[in-house]
């Protein structure tokens, strides 16, 4: 394991990090992050829908998908 803080390492393995984890925090603490990754994809998903409409307007059929 990479060791950059200079502190020593506390889990074993993936395994032993996730049993440890799960055992002093609860199932709950492995989705803490969850909520702001979802809203991330939103906004992503959002972007790219807002993104065809603006491209037609501005470029015309000139780079759309239809034949030669």
């Amino acid at each position: 394991m990479m060791m950059t803080s200079g502190e020593a390492m506390k889990y074993k393995s993936l395994l032993d990090a996730f049993s440890q984890i799960v055992r002093n925090e609860g199932v709950k603490s492995l989705f803490k992050g969850a909520g702001a990754n979802i809203l991330r994809a939103i906004a992503g998903a959002g972007v790219r829908a807002g993104y065809d409409k603006p491209q037609m307007i501005v470029f015309g059929n000139k780079y759309g998908s239809g034949g030669a």
